[in-house]
């Protein structure tokens, strides 16, 4: 799978997550703080970084091949337009407690 497949693929099972053809179930982690990782009902597993209870970031995504690309670069020049986006995503807010269980 290449980089672009990936991000591709990895919207694909956060829009499922949206409209409720995919679930996600909390595996590791403090939803008060720190890294908090979900299993996908299709084998996904999406880290967050939480701040407070907050929704933060994506902090690393892995598909259910095992695949798994870096989102965050040591050279900001190795960025790609769809890396920044995958770890600024953010579900809808009426989404954040009712399928991750964090409260913002």
């Amino acid at each position: 799978m290449t980089k672009d497949e990936f991000i591709d693929a990895a919207f694909v099972e956060l829009h499922r997550i949206e409209r409720g053809e995919a679930n996600v179930q909390l595996i590791e982690g403090d939803i008060l703080l720190g890294k908090v990782s979900y299993q996908t009902s299709n084998g996904w597993k999406i880290v967050i970084f939480s701040d407070g209870d907050a929704w933060d970031y994506v902090d690393s995504v892995t598909a259910p091949t095992g695949d798994q690309f870096p989102l965050w670069s040591d050279d900001p020049a190795q960025d790609s337009e769809g890396m920044v986006k995958l770890r600024s995503y953010h579900p809808p807010v009426d989404q954040v407690t009712a399928k991750w269980g964090l409260l913002a």
